[in-house]
């Protein structure tokens, strides 16, 4: 899940938030995520957390089973691959055990990244089907706990994975913070998938949307510039995502790369190569 090339703007900035009239507006800015400004990353982390906990302790027996826009994946099914992505990272990253991939690999000879990646997944959901929701919640919650202190304590420069949302070529490993933030929009893509299934919006409150749609800017090496009106819309470079609420459709897989293409304004082929980034994939995940 990555932002690839768009039209070179100016250095990414961090927004700082105002409200006027109940809406959100760009002041002014900070510098861009880095391993020197990690911490609004690491101060989402817990409580986007709770906020997934919150919701899914709401859902009754049914709610669980929901299909989700993900086919192969129910509610409860894109939960546990959330409990499978702080295992993994816990560790392969924290512990120094053999990734899951390479596990995955001995039985799926000649495949390639994605169809690993896919069949680690797939593997994890199936085998943790008979987790009871009390106790998939309770998992949850400690596993935030346990990446939370990794993450808060781990030097944010120091070389770890290569993490292709930042560096798509795998050219060697990738520092610990572009690893930090990966996972963090890694959650917040499902988190709003999740909230979608029960037909609630994307998760766009504050500071969720704008930890998410920095972390898209700084991989692409683009600016945020946030909307200057009550109307206005929200922008990675050249590019304008629509107000608020579509910009985090946009950015949480919410569309396919057509239904992208037609909601994003900016130079045609900027759009058409961030439209096959961002939108939803349609074979299955």
């Amino acid at each position: 899940m990555g932002v690839g090339s768009l039209i070179r703007a100016e250095p990414a900035t961090w927004p700082t938030v105002v409200k006027i009239n109940g809406s959100r507006l760009i002041r002014s800015g900070m510098d861009s995520i880095s391993a020197a400004n990690l911490e609004p990353v690491l101060d989402a982390l817990v409580p986007e957390r709770r906020r997934l906990i919150e919701l899914l302790s709401s859902l009754d027996a049914s709610d669980w089973d929901r299909p989700t826009e993900c086919p192969a994946y129910s509610i409860k099914g894109i939960a546990t691959h959330i409990l499978g992505d702080d295992l993994s990272l816990l560790s392969r990253q924290r512990d120094g055990a053999v990734p899951g991939l390479i596990v995955v690999a001995e039985d799926m000879p000649g495949a390639d990244f994605r169809q690993l990646l896919d069949g680690f997944n797939d593997q994890w959901v199936r085998a943790a089907r008979f987790f009871s929701p009390a106790l998939l919640l309770e998992l949850l919650e400690k596993a935030g706990e346990w990446t939370h202190d990794y993450y808060r304590h781990v030097d944010p420069a120091a070389p770890g994975e290569p993490v292709p949302l930042f560096n798509p070529t795998f050219d060697g490993g990738s520092p610990f913070w572009q690893a930090i933030a990966r996972e963090y929009l890694e959650r917040w893509v499902h988190h709003s998938q999740i909230r979608r299934a029960l037909e609630k919006p994307s998760l766009s409150d504050s500071p969720f949307f704008e930890v998410g749609i920095q972390t898209v800017a700084t991989a692409a090496d683009r600016a945020v510039h946030g909307p200057d009106t009550a109307s206005g819309g929200w922008m990675i470079g050249e590019l304008e995502l629509g107000d608020l609420s579509q910009a985090a459709d946009i950015l949480t897989l919410a569309h396919t790369a057509d239904e992208v293409a037609s909601l994003v304004r900016g130079p045609d082929e900027a759009v058409k190569e961030f439209a096959n980034r961002t939108g939803r994939r349609t074979d299955g995940e």
